[in-house]
């Protein structure tokens, strides 16, 4: 269309300039006219030709004196000047034409960049790397454009103007979404070798980072770059430096490019955000410290109910209450039964732990957790629990802690008269029921009165059961009904048992901090198990599970939420429940009991990690005590002078615990 019009314009200038010379007669019609004058009457050439003569003659003199004196000037000088002015308005319109061109282009350029820039924020990392190249070459074009059309008019000036401020605007735009896209989708950073990954141990001063092999198996692993191996024994894998004690200090791998990011995991839970950026960034936020900006809420903030996605004020139905309490369809409200806590029932409820019954503390092991079962020949409380022994070039410590569970653990027997302990064994070794590698010992009664016995006899497995029809006096041979691990067995009235064990690997939906997850399998008789399906019960991550049914007849499990990579684990406590003990509730409480521990004298500790429950449930249903393995607590298990000093002496809490990777099992009555 521009081209058009300037092509129109140059047409009607020529056309001007060929009517300038047309407004006189031309020379070779007044000749026609002469001639055809001349043609009628001979005699009138002859008289021509005398008269054009004597008034060429006149003309002559009259124009040298006219031009002399400055007097006018000869018809062509007009014609010349007549000429000159169309030409310049000429040159106008075409100016006039370019400049709209201009303008038209410029818009077209910035609408094409406009679109290009919006398709672009769409793409992934890669394309985003691509589209920052194209950005800077639009700017630099830009700059160029703007020194070619620098002599436009007041319109395209103020076109380029506003152009220019849009296009600074979304540049701007443009550079945060690729910095954005940029970090989120970098490669992961892996101070291990290709068939490893990094396991933290951040929330754990003596356990130093370490490389375990994919998969997950416990027993390969290797140190970081940067760090050494420290023959086995905690921190595993230290930094190359040495600490003013003269020891070495734990490795903390590093990526130097990148803070550490949490997420919100449940209600009032923050854990670091880890594994690769499809499970980091699918979680509630990214925060960079443990508080998590106290995004992720308080535990009495959302309920199940609330949380599982229905519109309702309150609850509906007991299922809302967590199968803890009933609800209450006056007000919506639950009505918590003793033992359970929060707006929704979830959470445990405990009371006090007096000092001088902590549980088991035995002055030369270390132990990880127990299983509780009274005793009607005796009067006593039997716990079955498992301890760790020292390695043999170690023999002579006491109290090597946890590290050595997966090789040096075996199940002792301890008594007590009072089901918070302190429990008690005999100090031969001879007392040991099971020696190493046995552990996760979980004692039930079955309805004809014999005692079941589950443990692992290796760090992985297999699950095993042993019988006694005397409680406890004699016990028949190991039995291997499970290739998995971490048994949660469940008696049935009918004879069967349901065993619900952790397994490894699971394909669980994002975002999760491990991969281990909790299926069951069912076993018809005493001795024989289908084989495990390791379908998950629900989504979450988890290991130790502990079931057990209440007075209601509904069913409860309470486990591990936050194994393995998961961090911190101040919030590790899970509950689930269910009305069959097959169908659970798709989103279990994560934080239902803390590593917190709260003293009858008004103080408290926090430790690092607290696991292997199970419940301690009165012959009414109703639970007693939870039993826990405990690590990482402070030193200084102090006892105060109000507490009992015979039983104190006894228990030993004060003297025995060193803090740090050491363990033991604690025993917290339920609240009544």
């Amino acid at each position: 269309m521009v081209l058009a019009l300037g092509a129109g314009l140059m047409i009607k200038g020529e056309r001007d300039r060929h009517n300038l010379y047309d407004e006189k007669p031309s020379s070779s019609r007044r000749s026609r006219r002469k001639d055809e004058r001349h043609d009628a009457n001979p005699r009138s050439r002859i008289d021509e030709r005398r008269h054009r003569t004597s008034s060429r003659r006149y003309h002559s003199s009259t124009s040298w004196r006219n031009n002399r004196d400055g007097f006018g000037y000869h018809s062509q000088d007009r014609e010349d000047t007549s000429l000159q002015q169309l030409q310049q308005r000429n040159t106008r319109l075409l100016f006039l034409a370019a400049l709209i061109l201009s303008a038209i282009t410029w818009t077209n350029l910035f609408h094409e960049t406009t679109n290009s820039q919006i398709q672009t924020r769409g793409s992934d990392s890669k394309k985003a790397t691509r589209t920052g190249d194209s950005v800077a070459g639009l700017e630099k074009s830009t700059v160029r454009d703007k020194q070619t059309f620098s002599s436009s008019n007041n319109m395209q000036s103020q076109i380029k103007h506003q152009s220019k401020k849009q296009q600074q605007s979304t540049i701007k735009e443009d550079i945060k979404q690729i910095l954005a896209e940029e970090r989120t989708s970098r490669k992961r950073w892996n101070p291990c070798s290709s068939k490893y990954e990094l396991e933290r141990h951040d929330h754990e001063p003596r356990h130093g980072d370490i490389c375990r092999i994919k998969g997950g198996i416990m027993s390969y692993f290797e140190c970081p770059h940067g760090c050494h191996e420290t023959g086995g024994n905690p921190p595993y894998c230290a930094q190359h430096t040495v600490n003013l004690s003269g020891g070495s200090k734990p490795c903390r791998a590093r990526d130097p490019k990148a803070a550490p990011e949490y997420r919100c995991d449940d209600v009032g839970v923050c854990i670091l955000a880890v594994g690769s950026p499809k499970e980091q960034f699918k979680g509630k936020g990214v925060y960079y410290d443990d508080s998590c900006d106290g995004m992720c809420g308080e535990r009495n903030d959302t309920a199940s109910f609330v949380k599982s996605g229905q519109n309702s004020v309150g609850c509906t139905s007991d299922l809302d209450c967590s199968l803890a309490g009933i609800c209450l369809p006056e007000t919506k409200t639950c009505l918590c039964d003793a033992w359970a806590d929060g707006a929704d029932c979830s959470y445990l409820k405990f009371q006090p732990v007096n000092k001088s019954r902590l549980g088991y503390m035995n002055e030369h092991y270390s132990s990880w957790g127990g299983s509780i079962v009274y005793s009607s020949k005796d009067q006593m409380y039997h716990m079955f629990v498992s301890e760790i022994v020292c390695k043999d070039d170690l023999q002579m410590r006491k109290r090597c802690g946890l590290s050595s569970w997966e090789t040096h653990s075996r199940v002792v027997i301890a008594e007590s008269a009072d089901i918070d302990g302190p429990y008690l064994r005999n100090t031969t070794d001879e007392a040991a029921l099971l020696p190493p590698e046995h552990h996760n010992p979980s004692i039930h009664v079955a309805p004809n009165g014999e005692w079941h016995l589950f443990t692992i006899s290796g760090s992985t497995g297999p699950i095993e059961r042993m019988v006694s029809s005397d409680q406890g006096t004699s016990w028949s041979e190991p039995v291997v009904i499970s290739p998995r691990q971490n048994p949660g067995p469940l008696l049935r009235p009918d004879g069967s048992t349901y065993l619900y064990y952790r397994a490894d690997g699971m394909d669980l939906p994002s975002p999760t901090c491990s991969n281990e997850g909790l299926a069951m399998q069912i076993c018809p008789v005493a001795q024989t198990c289908h084989p495990p399906n390791d379908i998950p019960l629900f989504g979450h991550t988890g290991e130790d599970p502990s079931v057990f049914v209440d007075h209601r007849g509904n069913y409860h499990m309470l486990f591990n939420a936050l194994p393995y990579k998961c961090a911190p684990k101040f919030n590790q406590g899970g509950h689930a429940w269910s009305k069959d003990g097959i169908t659970w509730n798709s989103n279990p409480r994560v934080g239902a009991f803390t590593t917190t521990v709260q003293f009858t004298d008004g103080t408290s500790i926090k430790c690092e990690r607290r696991e292997r429950p199970q419940m301690v449930v009165g012959s009414d249903g109703k639970p007693i005590a939870l039993v826990t393995g405990l690590t990482g607590c402070p030193k200084g298990l102090m006892l105060s002078s109000n507490d009992n000093d015979e039983m104190a002496e006894k228990s030993g809490a004060a003297a025995f615990y060193r803090g740090g990777d050491d363990s033991f099992t604690m025993v917290q009555l339920m609240a009544t």
